[in-house]
């Protein structure tokens, strides 16, 4: 049976004990940081009683909050969720939770330390999704340590509330504005960016397409259907572990999207040029290959297939995400256009469609969302081309000519409009007594003060 023994380093104490043989081997569980041997013996004990009645090699009661929330991206995360979402907590966990909380006992959090620490994000200018995503984590980590762990017996997150969506930070909201890029910006940055640079084809996917910048560094060859003018999204890419690997688009958001002709065109010229290229450079030409963990490789073995990127230099390497870094940085201070960057083109082609007309529908299904709230909510905003348009719209619409009043056109010497009173009133006329505003039988019922004149009111009728 395993034993407990401390042993000093440096100026503090640490106890030791053996778990149970895996692979042949015993697993050892050590921790240090004690002033005296005494308390390293009686932290060990109760680690030790722990792990030989539950597997743990800690006390569940005394574990810190950051401690936990490294077994339960261990634990529940890493096996359940996809490896960029658990990338994702994991940056939100280092750069905020663990800096206000991780020094809490897991069992000491309550809704008073959890709510202030969302009312301080909020007050120091973080957004609502921010805050909704940092609650999440919080929320969820806490309802496992309830359920099935038995950690704790309620979860302190349930009973904390966001700020109110009319409530006021001290530090103005740090969202980001989109901006749409207009034709003469545009035209300026695929002018610096034209066609062979590594940047040009990325851009005129999110221009033309609207795709995300890891979707459009993920299209591949067999993704373009050159004789229906149709892309299919079927994935994205993602630096993980040093590698750029494949995979699903955001939300799932798997789509055959229309291409116009100028894109047809230009990724025909694009093929054509690469089908050159690899027989130009023959055995010099890089290949790219696609392993079974779908990282991008350049070297291929029985469990890969070869894959041909659209973005890729003349020699066949692959031109990674970062090149846009460079281009924005060019933009930004070569170009002194400072707010752009790689989703303002998204943002813009969502803009330009809606601007002309597009369905809302269709633009839902060229961007990928989800659900068509979300196209509303961030793109449905009104420019002067869209008012313009619904007033186009409305001028359009047929007014039957029996029911609407003679209107004098401008210019005329008539100065001031005597209306006719019978053609204000309804088609269908009854013999009941008109209570419209507008008839004669009804003036003397108007509240309007006597002896009330309007400012330069010249009467030329008397009624």
């Amino acid at each position: 049976m395993s034993q407990v023994t401390c042993m000093k380093r440096g100026k503090y104490w640490q106890y030791r004990f053996e778990g149970a043989k895996i692979g042949g081997k015993r697993k050892r569980f050590t921790k240090g940081g004690f002033a005296t041997k005494k308390e390293a013996m009686q932290a060990g004990t109760k680690a030790l009683a722990e792990y030989n009645s539950s597997g743990l090699a800690f006390v569940p009661s005394e574990i810190s909050f950051s401690d936990y929330l490294d077994f339960w991206m261990q634990e529940y995360c890493q096996i359940n969720l996809k490896e960029d979402t658990c990338k994702g907590y994991q940056k939100r966990i280092k750069n905020h939770i663990r800096p206000a909380l991780g020094h809490y006992r897991l069992k000491a959090l309550s809704p008073a330390v959890i709510q202030s620490f969302l009312n301080d994000k909020f007050n120091a200018g973080y957004s609502r999704n921010s805050l909704i995503v940092l609650k999440s984590i919080l929320s969820g980590s806490l309802t496992y340590a309830v359920e099935p762990l038995g950690f704790i017996q309620t979860n302190p997150a349930l009973m904390v509330k966001l700020p109110s969506k009319r409530a006021t930070p001290e530090t103005p909201t740090r969202k980001k504005v989109r901006e749409v890029v207009p034709p003469e910006r545009w035209n300026q940055i695929i002018t610096r960016f034209p066609y062979g640079h590594s940047c040009h084809i990325p851009l005129l996917l999110a221009y033309r397409c609207g795709l995300r910048l890891g979707e459009a560094f993920a299209v591949t060859w067999d993704d373009v259907d050159f004789e229906n003018h149709i892309l299919r999204i079927n994935k994205q890419v993602q630096e993980i572990d040093g590698f750029w690997t494949f995979y699903n688009p955001k939300y799932d958001s798997f789509r055959d999207i229309k291409l116009d002709d100028f894109m047809v065109e230009t990724l025909w010229k694009a093929t054509t040029q690469q089908d050159r290229a690899r027989l130009y450079y023959d055995e010099y030409y890089t290949h790219l290959y696609e392993n079974e963990k779908h990282q991008i490789v350049t070297q291929g073995d029985d469990t890969s297939r070869e894959i041909r990127l659209v973005n890729v230099r003349e020699n066949g390497t692959y031109i990674q995400p970062r090149v846009m870094q460079h281009c924005s940085r060019v933009i930004h201070y070569d170009m002194g256009y400072e707010n752009f960057d790689f989703h303002s083109l998204r943002h813009t082609h969502t803009t330009m469609l809606l601007e002309n007309g597009a369905e809302i529908k269709d633009v839902q299904h060229r961007l990928g969302h989800k659900n068509i709230q979300v196209t509303l909510q961030i793109y449905a905003h009104l420019t002067q081309k869209m008012q313009n348009r619904t007033i186009e719209i409305l001028n359009q619409i047929p007014i039957d000519g029996s029911c609407t009043p003679n209107l004098p056109e401008r210019g005329t010497e008539t100065a001031i409009f005597t209306p006719n009173f019978e053609s204000i009133l309804p088609c269908t006329k009854s013999e009941k007594t008109s209570v419209y505003a507008g008839s004669r039988d009804h003036v003397s019922q108007v509240g309007v003060q006597k002896g009330y004149k309007p400012r330069n009111f010249t009467p030329q009728h008397e009624f």
